[in-house]
């Protein structure tokens, strides 16, 4: 049987980036599906001032993605990437082929200047499939972008499993906690980048809150918001229970689930968080905003700790109510995490990746 050849397309990697999982998972389709799918790998930007130069890397992406269509690959699969989108819909309306094209989030909910809008309006109507991550998301931008709904499909976002149970496992918990300098304290958790998108800006707020548990905040992650968060804990007197991380490599990241307590997610916009998918994976309980397609993926049995965006009361209330919840209980909710993130395997999520081009 002929393999389905499909060219996969990200805007760049690097191993404190969202996009660094994602070679975990093409790795994984290489390796058990390379009977029926064979996938070609671009990374848009390939790093230095003058190969990022938008109008250089316009024309070098486009050659290349032409290139791979001369190639055979007949399906191009962009993910976030509107550039490559534009270019790959241009070629597959000369050539043929398609474009399926991923974007999770709430990306109206901010302002763009004209052009940029426009851009992007343009790309949601030249490619031949939207990809999102719940039906959720799927119906907000079939509402805001004017789509039809049969050119949006829904696939998740991905979680293995088995590799995750076995670095959780691993993990020395008493020498990173010794390494951080925590003692008895229990473990808050944020990690994402520091931007306003992500509710940042709302950790020296909830950790006031918290001024009297036994705590300390563990932040992986850097961006614009972390000198003015840096500012707050010293002006709140908090700045001695932060352990600020910067950035961590996505394959050390499980460490710290592993020593967390509590997962915090006070976001301002979410699409499909895989940050969420592996605190769900490693069992540690979590508080969110319910933005995007985060009610959608959370279990029936932490649904309690949702909360408004922007309800930063209740956010707080339900963070002292994990700290203090009875030892049983949790076990009982650590358990319910872990079964449902098995929902988002890795193995699962393939297959239905598979099935997006065959239907």
């Amino acid at each position: 049987m002929e393999r389905l050849k499909i060219f996969y397309v990200m805007p760049e990697l690097g191993s404190h980036t969202h996009f660094s999982y994602n070679f975990d998972f093409i790795s994984y389709i290489r390796s058990f599906l390379k009977d029926e799918l064979e996938i070609g790998v671009l990374v848009e930007k390939s790093g230095g001032v003058i190969a990022d130069f938008l109008p250089f890397r316009l024309v070098k992406n486009f050659i290349r993605l032409f290139r791979a269509r001369l190639s055979g690959y007949g399906n191009f699969y962009i993910h976030y990437s509107f550039l490559s989108a534009f270019n790959a819909s241009l070629i597959v309306k000369l050539l043929g082929g398609r474009v399926f094209y991923w974007n999770a989030g709430l990306p109206w909910l901010y302002k763009r200047n004209f052009l940029r809008g426009w851009f992007e309006k343009i790309v949601y109507r030249l490619i031949d499939y939207l990809v999102t991550g719940t039906e959720g998301l799927r119906n907000e931008y079939a509402k805001f972008y004017k789509l039809n709904a049969y050119k949006i499909k829904v696939l998740p976002n991905w979680i293995n499993l088995e590799e995750t149970n076995k670095l959780i496992a691993s993990a020395d918990k008493q020498s990173l906690k010794n390494k951080l300098n925590i003692r008895e304290e229990k473990v808050l958790l944020f990690v994402h980048r520091l931007s306003k998108r992500k509710g940042a800006h709302r950790l020296p707020e909830i950790l006031k809150g918290l001024k009297e548990e036994k705590i300390v905040l563990v932040i992986a992650g850097d961006g614009p918001e972390r000198i003015n968060i840096e500012k707050k804990f010293e002006n709140l007197g908090t700045a001695p229970k932060v352990r600020f991380l910067g950035n961590v490599p996505h394959e050390n990241i499980l460490n710290y689930f592993a020593i967390a307590d509590v997962f915090l997610m006070p976001s301002e916009e979410e699409g499909f968080p895989h940050a969420l998918l592996e605190a769900m994976a490693a069992g540690v309980p979590f508080v969110a905003t319910k933005v995007g397609g985060v009610a959608e993926i959370t279990p029936p049995a932490a649904s309690a700790y949702l909360v408004n965006q922007g309800d930063m009361e209740n956010f707080i209330k339900s963070v002292r109510l994990l700290l203090h919840l009875d030892e049983s209980e949790k076990e009982k909710l650590r358990r319910s995490l872990r079964h449902w993130a098995g929902r988002y395997d890795l193995k699962l999520v393939a297959e239905k990746f598979k099935n997006l081009f065959l239907n």
